[in-house]
């Protein structure tokens, strides 16, 4: 199976080269320094003589989830040099924003033998460490005969990609197999990694890196953005529609002037997950009748100012610290949700569409705290989003959100020692 995967992979690569070119038609990054993807022109590492780590971050969401991993590597172990590689250009750019250049940040290489083999040749890993639901068969396998070791971290794999995973057989079956380690977040992701092959002795329940981020820096991101904004939104209602994907900006806007018939005075925050369709939202703003600035301009927010676009990468959690109540997109198309904790950090009410699948067992949780207000569609969400502009429901949520959050901390303690233990091996 391994070997038609081989051969699969090698006349895909065209097409794989088209695709990223079609991409850059809209995200020029994915034209930047193609050749790195197939393992040639890869940056020179500074002769230190330290050991290499390889950490893989798909994309955003994957990038802030090992982030505090990554922060504490960077502070205890300087003996290291930090590899991370990304898919999408908003992932590479999260990294460097994140570490800059305390870490060493190139796009990860297709999965194909030879691709893998000039990449490992290159950076010459002492371990490798893959995050949430990445499983590479011939990065896997080029690991394995290297006695490279391969961590899966923060590992999540939901029944419905256990599935799909699982029709690929033994291809899929070797690759897990051939990892030292799964570091799951759920029993549920442990039950379904032994279904695709894993053994209990490799794998291990430890919780979500995502309950670890630290709240002291976020809490300085959300006080300097306060700074930056100053007195421009003082004394009004701030809704936060975080991570928006197309087909959900439309009932914002319309939940949002529904809202704004109890509460005339509020303000939209509005963040698509991908910044790209800015254009596209702009345009349905101005179909509603609503005044609208972005944060790109550099214009201040005036009282005629009704939806503030942010149309920028990096600051969302500390808008999250400034806004009234949260609304996670996501989840009103059958995306699979967004990360709620962010706002939970801050004791922001949080909102929800039913479509939560890629967070299932952290919604399942809140849904049995009630710190999670479920919606299906546009009036319920307007509804919603006016309970939660209520004082005694912001205050509960103040109180209850952090502790949730405090209550499920210890992931990172558990996944580091898992690292430590690679590395000596």
């Amino acid at each position: 199976m391994r070997q038609l995967y081989g051969l699969l992979t090698l006349l895909l690569i065209p097409v794989f080269w088209v695709g990223l070119l079609w991409l850059s038609l809209k995200q020029p990054g994915y034209r930047q320094n193609l050749s790195r993807r197939l393992g040639r022109n890869l940056p020179t590492l500074e002769l230190t003589n330290k050991p290499c780590l390889w950490i893989h971050a798909v994309s955003v969401g994957e990038t802030l989830a090992i982030a505090p991993l990554v922060d504490r590597l960077l502070a205890e172990r300087p003996d290291l040099d930090l590899l991370i590689t990304s898919t999408t250009p908003t992932g590479a750019e999260q990294v460097q924003r994140l570490f800059g250049d305390r870490v060493h940040n190139t796009w990860f290489p297709f999965d194909s033998r030879t691709a893998i083999t000039r990449s490992l040749d290159h950076w010459k890993p002492c371990a490798l460490i893959l995050v949430e639901t990445e499983l590479w068969p011939e990065l896997i396998h080029q690991c394995n005969l290297r006695g490279i070791k391969t961590l899966l971290l923060n590992a999540r794999l939901s029944e419905r990609s256990c599935r799909r995973y699982g029709r690929l057989g033994h291809l899929v079956r070797d690759a897990v197999k051939g990892l030292d380690h799964i570091a799951c977040q759920h029993v549920s992701d442990a039950q379904h990694f032994q279904a695709l092959g894993a053994s209990a002795d490799h794998l291990s329940v430890v919780g979500s890196l995502k309950f670890d981020m630290p709240k002291l820096g976020l809490e300085q991101q959300r006080d300097a953005l306060a700074l930056d904004l100053g007195t421009r939104v003082s004394g009004r209602p701030i809704l936060l529609a975080a991570s928006t994907h197309s087909g959900e900006d439309l009932l914002v806007l319309n939940a949002f002037l529904k809202v704004r018939e109890e509460h005339p005075s509020a303000l939209l925050w509005l963040a698509p997950r991908h910044p790209k369709r800015c254009d596209a939202i702009l345009t349905l703003i101005t179909a509603a009748k609503l005044t609208a600035i972005t944060r790109s301009s550099g214009q201040p927010m005036g009282d005629a100012t009704e939806v503030f676009l942010i149309d920028t990468l990096g600051e969302l959690p500390a808008f999250m610290g400034l806004a009234s109540a949260v609304f996670v997109g996501g989840s009103l198309v059958e995306h699979g949700g967004h990360n709620p904790l962010e706002a939970l950090v801050f004791g922001k009410p949080v909102v929800s569409g039913q479509f939560t699948i890629n967070f299932a067992n952290v919604y399942h949780a809140l849904e049995a705290e009630n710190l999670v207000t479920v919606i299906d569609d546009e009036d319920a969400l307007a509804e919603a989003l006016s309970q939660s502009l209520k004082l005694e429901h912001r205050e509960r949520y103040a109180v209850e959100g952090p502790r949730f959050v405090d209550q499920h901390r210890g992931a990172l303690n558990a996944q580091y020692a898992l690292v430590e233990t690679a590395l000596d091996a």
